[in-house]
């Protein structure tokens, strides 16, 4: 999975947003407010080419004291989202 060149990623200064740019805009219309989670996924999946386990270990790694149902859970059911608006590529 990679982002999609046509989703930009936009800080605020209070945040980051997920923000769809050229032909995405026609079927996409609004914004992803991004959590520090989503923001270093999106920020990953921007710089790599990544499969849902690498991800997953990613943030089994970072984050070992935390339950890994609820990590799994948490970058699954986002990147869904991502995908279902076309945010990420396969």
């Amino acid at each position: 999975m990679k982002l999609n060149n046509d989703f930009l990623i936009h800080n605020t200064g209070n945040g980051e947003m997920l923000i769809p740019v050229g032909e995405e805009t026609k079927k996409f219309h609004g914004v992803i407010k991004l959590n520090a989670t989503g923001s270093e996924i999106v920020h990953l999946l921007e710089e790599k080419d990544l499969t849902l386990d690498a991800l997953l270990n990613h943030f089994y790694e970072q984050y070992p004291d935390e339950d890994k149902e609820v990590i799994k859970q948490s970058v699954t059911d986002f990147v869904n989202k991502l995908k279902e608006v076309n945010a990420i590529t396969n």
